[in-house]
């Protein structure tokens, strides 16, 4: 397999892996216990001191650390260096409320471009292509990290930035563009802008795209694939560990490659804390090894996933795999005392052709009992009959996998408008009286 970014480490055997994880690990704990207050009183509240991490095991003595954790921080407060040694600033795209600031060096910002252009190479990028980024250039972290990353593999890169769709499209014809990247909606979004002005989105000279930012289910990256014509593969990460660049699935399409050079993954139950098996479900945790300026220990990404057992891939990398992420445990929905993922009824919709690209779930309460409505886009404008029979289809689809009965309303194409960069799955409206 050609198409590894850095082929020693990413082949390298898992004993030397561990053995850097460990070196690694130490001098993390080192660094925070020294430099960073909140990590120092909580190490201290532990009786745990750095010298006390001899094995991986150890891991387990050192503190989590949440999102809350980062909030009351903020901004600067869990820097290990002063102000000026930094160069660049993110903050979370603020899913859920205030933005988590991270602070780079340059240092980390070369390991940033080092993990994202091993993903990008994973993903079938090389020096050749016209790199099309339609990512906000801004503080949400996406479209700098496939910045750094397509230029330190030495593609061309065509940094569109966020939105203006037609302009998109122009741009991936004049220029030829051969790869793309993005969120996974918004591809499917510009496949219908294509299609509207009279250009089918398989004529484009592209090849293949790497997507993430949100859930990604297998049915959504089909839809992609069958739209596009690309060969499409899902990239993970988080603004608290750089950025996008943390995993990324190979050609074999059954698992994303954890970059175990830089980041040590966990997987514990939710409620617990406590470590689950391998191939188990839970909350993955990363500790970052690598990180100079804002390291973490265990990191509470929320994101549910399980790791795959760590055999070598038959695509020669050696790095442990995690399941696409399912959701995030405070992503799942409870309605009339059943807990629903977003994912589950996105799967149903994505497999049906004429379902469209958008879709969100409204949740409301009328005389006092959780009601849900599964707003759906269709691919192109139906008549009465075939609409209503689509609706019912997919009530009776949706009902058999969540238990519940949702009402489904299919609306024409482009009939749920576009807020934001991340499309929004959810729309709560229970507490709002």
């Amino acid at each position: 397999m050609d198409n590894m970014f850095n082929k020693k480490i990413e082949t390298m055997s898992r004993e030397k892996i561990k053995e850097l994880q460990l070196k690694r690990l130490r001098e993390t704990v080192h660094r925070v216990y020294n430099n960073v207050p909140f990590y120092r009183k909580k190490l201290n509240e532990k009786g745990v001191k750095p010298q006390d991490i001899k094995t991986l095991e150890d891991i387990k003595k050192l503190p989590f650390t949440t999102k809350n954790d980062l909030r009351d921080n903020a901004p600067f407060s869990m820097l290990t260096l002063p102000l000026e040694e930094y160069i660049e600033l993110h903050a979370s795209s603020g899913t859920t409320g205030t933005p988590i600031t991270v602070c780079y060096t340059p240092q980390d910002i070369e390991v940033w471009s080092e993990v994202m252009a091993r993903c990008l190479t994973m993903s079938g990028l090389t020096k050749k292509d016209v790199f099309q980024n339609p990512i906000p250039y801004g503080t949400f972290t996406g479209a700098f990290g496939f910045h750094y990353g397509a230029q330190k593999v030495g593609a061309l890169v065509v940094p569109t930035g966020k939105g203006q769709s037609e302009r998109q499209i122009k741009l991936m014809k004049y220029y030829g563009t051969t790869f793309v990247s993005g969120v996974a909606s918004y591809i499917l979004h510009l496949g219908q802008v294509a299609r509207d002005m009279g250009i089918e989105p398989n004529d484009l000279k592209l090849h293949s795209g790497l997507f993430g930012a949100e859930m990604f289910t297998k049915e959504l990256k089909k839809k992609i694939e069958e739209m596009w014509g690309i060969d499409v593969h899902d990239i993970y990460g988080l603004t608290e560990m750089c950025g996008p660049g943390v995993s990324t699935d190979c050609d074999e399409h059954d698992g994303l490659h954890l970059w175990e050079d830089h980041f040590l993954v966990e997987v514990v139950d939710p409620v617990t804390l406590e470590p689950v098996d391998v191939e188990e479900e839970g909350e993955l945790v990363i500790t970052t090894l690598t990180k100079e300026g804002m390291p973490l220990l265990r990191y509470r990404t929320r994101d549910i996933s399980k790791l795959y057992d760590a055999k070598v891939c038959n695509c020669g990398r050696t790095h442990v795999k995690h399941a696409p992420v399912k959701g995030r445990s405070d992503d799942m929905i409870i309605i009339r005392g059943t807990n629903i993922y977003p994912g589950q009824i996105e799967t149903v919709l994505m497999k049906n052709p004429m379902v469209g690209s958008n879709w969100r779930m409204i949740i409301t309460r009328e005389e006092g009992m959780d009601q849900l409505t599964v707003e759906v886009e269709s691919n192109e404008k139906l008549d009465e009959k075939t609409k209503k029979n689509l609706e019912n289809l997919l009530r009776d689809e949706i009902k058999s996998i969540i238990t519940l009965t949702p009402r489904v309303v299919v609306l024409p194409p482009k009939g749920i408008p576009m807020e934001g960069l991340k499309a929004k799955r959810v729309v709560d409206k229970r507490n709002t009286h």
